[in-house]
């Protein structure tokens, strides 16, 4: 039996899953499209789609694009959805790996980036290759793909992820009037090679401060920064991005396992965040595959900037499906879960120097403020997955988000994240120790 299916997080019912494209509000719905491919361990890649009028009650729909051009034929890669004037505009990467000897990084491959336009949000019209890789800046392998697209002062952008033939990362800025013809403008880098290339691009404004925020692939890490073979950051953009603008510095968006390639979308006033739940190259596993179906999306998260910081918290639509379960104010808790319950809420006020959590006897999360972390690590069912840390010196608050098959973990009102995925034998207790008081919610839709 497969106890891992998740309650609110989104998940396939069946084969792969992973980067979140094309998120929007349109036509009164959340739309989330998604890289998708038939079998479990991947192959060429779809967008899948499914719509949400609250992005809790979600509705599948078909398949939206298909390799099914010479221009995609190996994989309709990551993109965008942009709306203007009740028109939904679709812009991803069109995959093609000629037939031959290559390598497929710098000879052999075209990434093409393809316009597409939707009328009701569920199906595309014809597709439109915008820019073959010829069009791009020289100096650059074939490596140049996922398109994000906005609206600024008149005019639109499109930042697109890049690699150099000398293998170091980047991102490109290009300009339009009409959404069709497309102009290189300049080049976000930093001075020293930063990974060999900047994956999944999203240049927004927050509280009057520009984010760039890229999946540099490579960078080399050490116990408290870049534990992850590939990596998730948002860079602090000083200076007008189009002309002078520069990176002035870097922060980690996830300090867990399993987070990846995360999208951005403006909706009532709010910058919401989604993200892959999995982890490209790495070395642990997901034993759904047995079951026919792999990874899901993080939750998603409303993002606020502050303090020179980016926080992030769960939408608070997740509230409203909250069962209030136990409340505590003690020096050690054990929550029995004798309705085998496997979608929680935590939240946590800490007040001690330490605090250790056990969930259901597989992930522990231990804080200690003499040694200056926050440690998520495996008791079992990790499937390769050890540890990560936090480098922390005051725990103030815990709100974590507990599904079937994964953790979420926002410290100090969501200034960090750890997020991991973990496959429990049994959903049996949560016990909590330190000096704390908070509450336990199920959650269940």
């Amino acid at each position: 039996m497969n106890n891992w299916r998740q309650k609110y997080h989104i998940e396939p019912k069946k084969g792969w899953l992973n980067d979140p494209n094309g998120l929007c509000f349109f036509k009164g719905y959340y739309h989330v499209f998604y890289q998708y491919a038939y079998e479990p361990e991947g192959g060429n890649k779809y967008w899948a789609h499914l719509k949400s009028k609250d992005l809790l009650f979600r509705e599948d729909a078909d398949i939206f694009l298909s390799p099914d051009k010479d221009f995609d034929k190996n994989g309709v890669y990551s993109g965008c959805a942009f709306i203007k004037e009740d028109i939904m505009h679709i812009f991803y990467m069109g995959n093609v790996k000629k037939d031959g000897d290559f390598d497929y990084i710098y000879a052999g491959r075209e990434h093409n980036t393809v316009h597409v336009i939707s009328k009701d949000g569920l199906k595309a019209e014809k597709k439109e290759v915008l820019m073959y890789n010829s069009d791009y800046p020289e100096g650059l392998s074939c490596h140049v793909r996922d398109p994000k697209v906005f609206e600024y002062e008149g005019k639109y952008y499109m930042v697109l992820g890049a690699r150099t033939m000398e293998d170091k990362g980047e991102v490109l800025i290009f300009e339009s009037e009409d959404l069709k013809k497309w102009k290189y403008i300049r080049t976000f880098e930093t001075m020293a090679r930063f990974g060999y290339m900047w994956e999944c691009p999203d240049l927004f404004e927050i509280n009057g401060q520009w984010i760039l925020m890229a999946c540099p692939q490579g960078v080399q890490g050490g116990k408290y920064e870049f534990q992850n073979i590939h990596s998730c950051v948002y860079f602090i953009i000083e200076g007008d991005f189009r002309t002078n603008g520069y990176i002035s510095e870097y922060k980690e968006v996830d300090f867990g396992f399993d987070f990846y390639a995360p999208q951005t979308f403006m909706h009532d006033k709010r910058r919401l965040l989604l993200g892959w739940m999995g982890m490209p190259d790495a070395n642990y596993t997901n034993p759904t595959v047995e079951y026919g179906y792999q990874h899901c999306m993080s939750v998603f998260r409303e993002l606020d900037f502050k303090d020179n910081t980016l926080y992030m918290k769960p939408v608070k639509e997740l509230e409203s499906i909250r069962k209030p379960v136990f409340e505590y104010a003690e020096e050690k808790v054990i929550y029995k879960n004798a309705d085998d319950k496997r979608a929680f809420e935590l939240e946590i006020s800490n007040f001690g120097e330490s605090l250790k959590i056990e969930v259901f006897d597989t992930v522990k999360l231990d804080f200690d403020a003499n040694r200056g972390d926050l440690e998520l690590s495996f008791i079992a069912n990790g499937y390769g997955r050890d540890k990560r840390y936090l480098k922390i010196k005051s725990l103030e608050s815990l709100r974590i988000m507990i599904d079937a098959s994964s953790l979420e973990i926002f410290v100090n009102d969501g200034k960090y994240v750890m997020s991991t995925r973990m496959y429990p034998s049994n959903y049996s207790d949560i016990k909590v120790s330190g000096n704390i008081r908070g509450k336990l919610y199920s959650l269940d839709i």
